[in-house]
């Protein structure tokens, strides 16, 4: 069966002095900001011209198309412009401006490759009772990406399921609106309790090196 659930040898993300964490090969980063009961803040900074963050919404680190069952998500620009599609509707955030996604709205994000500067932004998400979008889920999911992406390997679609069903998002455009089943049949039945795959893993936590 490993055909059908491979395990890949997941790389460490490195650390840099500042707080970051640093993925693709340093074209992208994430911040810890905040983070309580109530909400989460990420600072993450797309580098330009890169094929995992600068070259629009093909970049390799582009969130897929999505919704989020509980939360209420928020994009805080500091600086670079943002392109976003929110339920439908393109859109585009410059440096200080911010938009309030409820939850079920579908929505993705990327940096815009017509500045040719990095995008920082801060997102933070808000409500439900799972704490969903946090930094264990920023760095795992990032992590096992970035290490896919690094090797030239296509992260497992199991596996990526199973990170989504573990933070209550849903991917909009799976066949015929059956993305959250999706979660619950292939990622979590499947994906996790059958094929072994995890939502946390020693290579992405604080203590790895």
């Amino acid at each position: 069966m490993d055909w059908l659930f491979p395990k890949y040898k997941l790389q460490v993300p490195a650390k840099e002095a500042d707080g970051a964490w640093v993925f693709f090969g340093g074209d992208f980063k994430t911040f810890f900001i905040h983070g309580d009961k109530e909400s989460f803040t990420s600072r993450q900074i797309f580098k330009a011209g890169s094929p995992h963050t600068g070259v629009g919404r093909k970049s390799t680190a582009t969130p897929p198309y999505h919704w989020h069952l509980y939360q209420t998500e928020t994009f805080d620009v500091k600086s670079g412009r943002l392109c976003y599609i929110l339920d439908g509707k393109e859109g585009k955030l410059g440096t200080g401006e911010k938009v309030v996604i409820p939850p079920g709205i579908s929505h993705t994000f990327w940096n815009d490759p017509e500045t040719g500067e990095d995008l920082d932004v801060h997102i933070t998400v808000r409500g439900g009772e799972n704490p969903g979008f946090d930094e264990t889920f920023v760095h795992n999911f990032y992590g096992y990406l970035s290490s896919c992406t690094m090797q030239g390997i296509a992260p497992n679609l199991f596996q990526m399921l199973a990170y989504m069903d573990s933070a209550d998002v849903v991917l909009t455009d799976f066949p015929l609106s059956t993305g959250r089943l999706a979660n619950v049949l292939l990622g979590r039945w499947v994906g996790m309790y059958l094929a072994g795959y995890r939502t946390q893993y020693k290579e992405f936590s604080e203590a790895a090196e």
